[in-house]
């Protein structure tokens, strides 16, 4: 991982921490020449997208996978 890619994970990382809307969810991230993958567990499809959308605002972010970030199943 280059400086740049260490640099924008912290990025990626605190800003998806302090969205309060996501409520802390655990979410991986890793980062390859401004490729952003997420992989973990939210709770609701809005988090999903809230996830998306939070990183895609993120100067230096060139694509995003989120093949790996799911949607925790309803108990119903």
């Amino acid at each position: 991982m280059t400086i740049q890619d260490e640099a924008l994970a912290g990025r990626v990382r605190n800003a998806l921490a302090q969205d309060k809307r996501l409520g802390g969810q655990a979410i991986a991230v890793r980062v390859a020449q401004g490729e952003i993958s997420l992989k973990g567990i939210v709770d609701t499809d809005e988090q999903w997208e809230l996830a998306k959308l939070v990183v895609r605002g993120i100067p230096g972010v060139r694509q995003l996978n989120v093949e790996e970030l799911s949607i925790r199943e309803s108990q119903f």
